[in-house]
């Protein structure tokens, strides 16, 4: 709630120990355009909170960093289906550090590279 009406655009909280997020999608940040998140404990629960974010009506972040977290393929598939819908992001940093990605779970991420129907 307090990022609703912040002028913060950049929020960088790597290696803050975070395992999930938590979204109220009534107080979506408006001006947050990059979010950096890498080295900490986000798995398939933290997914679904930034999906909330990634989906939000305001959603205006264009740069997400997730390196380095507990993602797995399970995680990977809640991102994909919330960015089929988002129009903003831009860069995407997810893969090194997450082991629990398969093959599978890459092929989903770049399937969205060849889907271009939520691009404006």
């Amino acid at each position: 709630r307090a990022l609703r009406d912040s002028p913060i655009e950049t929020l960088s909280c790597d290696s803050c120990g975070i395992d999930s997020i938590e979204i109220d999608t009534n107080c979506m940040p408006r001006n947050l355009r990059s979010l950096f998140l890498s080295s900490n404990s986000i798995n398939a629960d933290g997914c679904r909170g930034l999906a909330k974010l990634l989906q939000g009506g305001d959603a205006a972040l264009t740069c997400l960093s997730l390196r380095n977290n507990q993602i797995d393929d399970e995680g990977v598939q809640v991102l994909a289906e919330a960015l089929r819908r988002n129009t903003s992001l831009v860069t995407l940093m997810i893969a090194r550090g997450n082991d629990g990605i398969s093959k599978e779970g890459m092929t989903m991420l770049l399937t969205l590279i060849n889907d271009v129907s939520s691009i404006n």
